[in-house]
């Protein structure tokens, strides 16, 4: 049967009426508040749907009350009364369940009356989003809808058909008008797009790596109308003392380190607001500089050094260079400077020294940027090494009555 065929499982289905079948009507004046426009149909739908109806775009009734049949079928009726002018437009009925949606519309006019068009509402929208603008006209036949660019008296759409819709996206707040024209008249309604300029950093510094005592520019620039607030806070999130550059919706905030130091490292921050929106960005400015002088060095068994891996001022050490001078007596050597190439070594052992003796040591940690400073020299006594076997070959010959020439191995 058709309610099985229909009702079981089933998205909305509607069997039309004859008068209900016409999706355009044009009532004579004179009937007027006399008759009615009746919306019939049958509607087939399982599970059952929910029913609402909608006056250009408004909504009139919510979830209509549901009238079933003997055959479990649902009955819809609705009557529509034509006052006057203002109760033309589009009327629809929109049926829905979880399974599906079907709506119906009808748009009534009356005859050989001037256009009318329902009010218009203003919009606010923020820069750059797209927005649709939609008017409801009446006025057929031969109705003609028109939306006007007002800014420059342009004609950006046209229909013969109610609804008219303009997309658009812009950046700027403008008039539009929305104009029916029929035959029998001129009727026109504006409407106000409001352009909100969202508060948005649009350029910040990027993370940088900069040496120490250089000449150094930070800036931070955003978008924004009203009262566009925009901040520069320092690795302590202290405000920094900036110039300020304004054009239009824009703010651009400028800071100069003259004399940059390792004390300004660190993560920084724009921020911005408005009366509706904010937005920040954080940026990173690494200052590099010599490694720090290395302050502790141990002595193992008179013969060994060990230091600590000092700071490396934020540029990898790749080397360490050590100095030395040795004593025996009263005078020092020449100073010998050993160059350790491995950064990850922190060590130094003397070798092959057989007779006691002073050692006098710095160390300097070495690293893109320079060398650090040296070390506090430190001096100690180091210990002499037995041979681990005994000369051979000893070889004596005179050269005088009282000298000679030792030689061995």
């Amino acid at each position: 049967s058709l309610k099985q065929f229909y009702y079981l499982d089933s998205p909305p289905f509607i069997l039309k009426d004859r008068q209900t079948n016409s999706d355009n009507i044009i009532i004579l004046p004179e009937i007027i508040l006399h008759n009615s426009i009746d919306l019939n149909f049958t509607i087939y739908a399982d599970p059952t749907p929910e029913i609402n109806i909608f006056k250009d775009g408004q909504i009139l009734i919510r979830n209509y009350s549901i009238n079933y049949q003997t055959s479990g079928d649902i009955s819809l009726h609705y009557p529509i009364y034509i006052y006057n002018l203002s109760s033309t437009g589009l009327y629809e009925c929109v049926i829905e369940n979880s399974l599906g949606l079907i709506s119906l519309s009808k748009h009534i006019n009356i005859n050989k009356q001037k256009p009318f068009i329902q009010p218009l509402t203003n919009l606010i929208i923020r820069s750059d989003e797209q927005f649709t603008l939609t008017c409801y006209g009446s006025g057929q036949p031969n109705l003609q809808l028109q939306w006007i660019d007002q800014s420059n008296n342009r004609i950006v759409n046209t229909s013969s058909i109610s609804p008219i819709l303009f997309t658009s996206t812009n950046t700027k707040s403008t008039i539009y008008a929305c104009q029916a024209v029929n035959p029998y008249g001129r009727i026109s309604s504006q409407l106000f797009v409001t352009i909100q300029v969202p508060a948005k950093i649009l350029l910040v510094t990027s993370n940088q790596t900069v040496i120490i005592n250089s000449k150094f520019k930070i800036n931070c620039l955003a978008e924004g109308d009203h009262e566009l607030e925009l901040i520069l806070k320092d690795p302590l999130l202290n405000k920094l003392n900036t110039i300020e550059n304004r054009s239009e919706n824009k703010k651009k905030l400028s800071f100069m380190f003259d004399n940059i130091q390792m004390s300004d490292s660190g993560l920084y921050e724009c921020y911005a607001n408005n009366n509706y929106s904010e937005d920040y960005s954080i940026f990173e400015i690494i200052v590099q500089n010599v490694p720090d002088r290395i302050e502790n060095i141990f002595i193992e068994d008179s013969e060994q050094i060990f230091w600590m891996k000092p700071f490396d001022g934020n540029s990898k050490i790749f080397k360490y260079i050590l100095r030395i001078q040795s004593r025996q007596g009263l005078s020092w050597s020449n100073e010998s400077m050993i160059i350790i190439d491995d950064s990850d070594v922190t060590n130094y052992r003397f070798e092959n020294i057989f007779s006691k003796c002073m050692i006098s040591l710095t160390i300097q940690a070495v690293n893109d940027i320079g060398a650090s400073l040296p070390s506090e020299p430190i001096h100690f006594q180091i210990n002499t090494k037995q041979l681990e076997i005994a000369p051979y070959n000893l070889t004596a010959i005179s050269i005088a009555s009282k000298s000679l020439v030792l030689t061995w191995q």
